[in-house]
């Protein structure tokens, strides 16, 4: 004998062999018996792999490569040697035959043990006459092969709705034989180990080859990709003569209690079925129910969510159309449901059930969700192969909507068809404002993008399939939904917005950047301008939108631009906001509050120049802005002093303390101004220390003063303002504009730091200069006399600035107000002091 492969001695472990008993008769459904050997059927590729029993021997003989070979040639398989051994039934009408521990068939004594007519019996057990044998009807049966006990090595099988999780139980119930399917007290219990659902049961006694096989717990759902959020229970039973593995799933748990009733009821005509044609005719059954038709050898107990098969195909479509978006309740309800429905005459007649199912997978394919259910299975890595499921998904829905298969030749790709179930939500009507219209409002397309299938179309699509192309930016509205608006743009119709149907043509970008404005007659402004919108799931780049007050003004200025370099920075007041803009190159913007007090903005064709603003200081313009400060000359000396200046809040103060050399001291007055400890270095650093009297120019020194005689010990009356010692246009400030500078900065309480430079101080960690007054710690000449010159106050410690108010408002005293900063202190104080004192001076420009 030549040597055999592994698959031919597993298949001979179904081999049978007497052992010395005297056999007469042989009934075993599945295996064929014929008398001698050459009554075999020749061996081809048509019946390999088949088992047929040889009276003539009393051996199996199985078909393997063009010929028959028989159990009696030495096969050894993995583990040992094959073996068959008999055992007399209790009965005493026969031998069942167990090869390697499985019953494989029983030998009868004739019929129900008794010999033929005149002693001869039949081939097949059968009382015939002289060895003739008697036909027994296929489905005949008979006490032995429908109660056969059986012994297992183990059971083994895949539980699956997806995979059940580790940890699910798996009950095995026996079942007491093929007519009644009543359980027995043979009840075991198993768990799920591993990550693929499979279940294990050790060596089994069975009373009979029947047995029910129970799965409960959570599983892999391949709709959301994740584990189910509750149990569900799933049941099958089996027939374990010819198989050691049983899977379990949605097909052998909605058969099963049609199975029951077939077996022990009876089909439509009364007659009972041995459990395999049962099984048979429930399978085909419940299949139909989801049109789909397999083979007859097709058996669910063998079906597989990973395998490769249009059977295993079948099984996980069915999964993904009974789950849906339903919850773990809902399912069981449903698999109740069509279980019950289908049990008594194998049908379902759940019309609006089946349609809300295409509804549902009509959906989930038009928004490529079928390939998301792929990817949830594949991403478990529990397999390297998923089968083609999608195909017998999108049968189900061509057929339940009454669709036709797309891509047919009555459906070619892009084919517009409508739900022609009634049962379905998809076969709605639609509105137009003369009511219903004969078309429904939904459309189906056929579709060949990740295979030739039916979706819904999309609005644009239903709407606007048959019109013609036409000139840019046409608005119409829907052809079959009125409601919606679309624009031709770039050659293809697209979402408009209620705003196209309003202004009665598309805003395009075409039209966006020519920055297109129209006016309707209600006085309402619209802009078609470059924007994002989302419009009924499309994005949309250009769109209308009513114009505000600013883009009003925008479009009244830009009319009236002027392009000379005159115009730069030229203000402009909005017809519209009332708001003060100017150009910035471009574009019209708002400008700013110092650039409103300064009279002129700066804007990008003055970069780098410098410029005379209504304040008479001269600013330099840059991508910054205007210059912090500005600059003028005082021409009083010998020689020209220039200051800088700042503008802050609506003042313009001087950013650097006076330097003009005041030296009209008189007899009577006492007028005079002093560098800093008598030190020429101190003045051009620090800028000079004036007397009350030289501040406010009591000698009358300076041109147009009107504060003579305000001199330390007289009476004297100064009209505001008070130019004193300050350069023309600019003046000693008073007490209270002393304090809205302050109060610009935050309040005298503190700002200092806001107004004190970042440098000189003895305690400057703080300070931020943000205003750019820049006060320096300069020390200031106390109360004394011409003889007696008394410093004190080290410098860079304090200084005092003062101011144009006296003391008292008949000036009746010798003191008046000054503005006093401390280094160690945020706040600044307004102190009264000795017009003999010196100190610094600020001017502030006249209004």
């Amino acid at each position: 004998m030549n040597t055999r492969s592994s698959l031919l001695a597993l298949t001979l472990a179904f081999g049978l062999t007497a052992c010395g008993d005297n056999v007469e008769n042989v009934y075993q459904t599945g295996v064929e018996a014929y008398s001698s050997e050459d009554d075999l059927p020749k061996c081809s590729k048509d019946n390999e792999n088949e088992l047929a029993f040889v009276k003539e021997d009393l051996s199996t003989r199985v078909c393997m490569d063009g010929e028959w070979v028989s159990s009696k040639d030495t096969v050894y398989l993995e583990g040992g040697d094959f073996s068959c051994t008999t055992v007399e039934l209790k009965d005493k009408s026969g031998l069942k035959i167990v090869c390697n521990g499985d019953s494989i068939g029983v030998v009868l004594n004739g019929e129900k043990g008794e010999a033929g007519k005149n002693g001869k019996d039949g081939e097949d057990g059968a009382d015939g006459e002289d060895g003739k044998d008697a036909v027994l009807p296929q489905d005949t049966l008979e006490a032995d092969s429908e109660r056969t006990a059986i012994s297992l090595d183990s059971i083994v099988g895949l539980t699956q709705k997806g995979p059940f999780l580790k940890g699910s139980t798996v009950y095995l119930y026996e079942l007491s034989d093929g007519r009644t399917l009543k359980q027995t007290n043979g009840n075991f219990t198993s768990n799920i180990t591993t990550d693929n659902g499979r279940y294990k049961f050790s060596a089994r006694d069975l009373v009979s080859q029947y047995a029910m096989v129970v799965v409960d717990g959570n599983y892999r759902n391949e709709v959301t990709g994740v584990p189910s959020n509750a149990p569900i229970r799933l049941k099958a039973i089996t027939d374990m003569r010819k198989r050691s593995s049983v899977n379990v799933n949605l097909l052998t748990h909605m058969e099963f209690d049609r199975v029951y009733h077939l077996v022990t009821r009876g089909d439509k005509d009364g007659k009972k079925l041995t459990v395999k044609k049962a099984k048979q005719q429930a399978q085909k059954e419940i299949l139909k129910q989801f049109h789909i038709e397999l083979g007859d050898n097709t058996d669910a107990e063998d079906m597989d969510v990973f395998g490769k098969t249009d059977a295993d195909a079948a099984l996980l479509a069915v999964s993904v159309l009974l789950q849906g978006d339903s919850n773990e309740t809902a399912l069981t309800v449903l698999l109740t449901e069509i279980s019950n429905a289908i049990e008594e005459k194998g049908e379902w007649n759940d019309s609006a059930t089946k349609a809300r199912l295409a509804d549902w997978a009509l959906k989930a394919d038009t928004e490529n969700r079928l390939t998301q259910f792929r990817n949830n299975v594949s991403n478990w890595h529990l397999s390297t192969t998923v089968p083609d499921f999608e195909k017998f998904i999108r049968n189900y829905v061509e057929i339940e909507t009454g669709l036709g298969v797309c891509g047919s030749e009555e459906n070619s790709i892009g084919t517009f068809a409508h739900i022609q179930n009634i049962n379905s939500a998809y076969y709605a009507q639609s509105y137009e404002s003369t009511g219903p219209l004969k078309n429904s409002l939904v459309r189906v397309i056929c579709d060949n993008k990740g295979g030739n299938h039916w979706r819904i179309a999309t609005a644009l699509e239903r709407d606007t399939k048959d019109w013609a192309d036409t000139t840019e930016g046409a608005m119409k509205k829907g052809s079959i939904d009125r409601s919606l608006t679309y624009v031709f743009e770039n050659g293809e119709w697209r979402h408009g917005t209620n705003l196209d149907r309003i202004v009665g043509f598309g805003c395009t970008r075409d039209m966006a950047a020519k920055d297109y404005v129209y006016k309707e007659a209600d006085e309402t402004w619209y802009n078609c301008a470059d924007t994002t919108v989302i419009v009924q799931g499309e994005t949309v780049t250009s769109a209308w939108h009513i114009m505000s007050d600013l883009e009003k003004d925008t479009v009244f200025w830009k009319s009236k631009k002027s392009h000379t370099e005159d115009s730069y920075g030229e203000l402009l007041k909005g017809p519209f906001t009332g708001m003060t803009m100017t150009w910035d190159a471009d574009t019209l913007r708002k400008v700013s509050k110092s650039e409103i007090v300064l009279g002129r903005a700066c804007v990008y064709g003055m970069y780098y120049g410098w410029y005379i603003l209504s304040n008479t200081l001269q600013y330099t313009c840059s991508i910054h802005g205007w210059s912090t400060t500005g600059k003028f000359i005082d021409r009083r000396d010998d020689w020209e002093e220039e200051y800088r200046g700042v503008l802050i809040g609506e003042q313009t103060w001087m950013a650097d303390n006076l330097r003009y050399r005041y030296t009209a001291g008189t007899k009577d007055f006492d007028s005079s101004s002093f560098c800093y400890d008598e030190n020429i270095e101190n003045c051009h650093k620090y800028g000079r220390l004036y007397l009350w009297s030289a501040a406010m120019d009591s000698a009358g020194v300076v041109e147009g003063n009107t504060a003579n005689h305000c001199g330390f010990g007289t009476t004297c009356t100064a009209e505001a303002p008070v130019r004193g010692v300050c350069p023309e246009g600019w003046h000693l400030p008073s007490i209270a504009e002393w304090n809205t500078l302050l109060n610009e900065m935050g309040g005298g309480m503190s700002a200092g730091p806001h107004i004190k430079s970042q440098s000189g101080w003895v305690h400057n960690s703080n300070n931020v200069d943000d205003y750019y007054f820049s006060a320096l710690p300069v020390g200031v000449y106390a109360y004394g006399t011409w003889d007696d010159i008394w410093y004190y106050r080290e410098e860079n410690y304090a200084t005092n600035f003062w101011t144009s108010t006296p003391y008292r408002e008949d000036n009746s005293n010798d003191n008046a107000y000054s503005i006093m900063i401390w280094s160690s202190s945020d706040g600044i104080n307004n102190a009264i002091d000795n017009r003999k004192n010196g100190f610094s001076i600020r001017c502030v420009k006249d209004e």
